[in-house]
């Protein structure tokens, strides 16, 4: 999933939810526990999940709020799958 920008949108870039700001993992890693939509933020999914006994916070950003809204219900029903069988999902259908 590529924006317009050029922007990736998968893996989603990890940050820590903790003060260690030079804690960023990388890739299709950990097991998702939870996904956020916001009002204010149409466009955009957050993504929690723990890797290694911590927590993360990933977002995804899309040009399309529609598109971003059938992203969101694909995502938000795979709580305790791995971030890697997310992102092996065949979304063709969406295109």
């Amino acid at each position: 999933m590529i924006r317009k920008s050029g922007m990736c949108n998968w893996p989603p870039i990890w940050t820590t939810t903790r003060h260690d700001q030079n804690d960023k993992p990388k890739g299709e890693i950990g097991t998702l526990q939870q996904v956020l939509k916001n009002d204010l933020f149409k466009h955009r999914i957050f993504l929690f999940i723990d890797y290694q006994g911590r927590r993360y916070m990933g977002s995804m950003a899309f040009d399309d709020e529609r598109f971003c809204s059938e992203i969101y219900s694909v995502i938000k029903y795979r709580v305790g799958y791995s971030i890697k069988e997310i992102g092996d999902l065949d979304l063709s259908y969406t295109l």
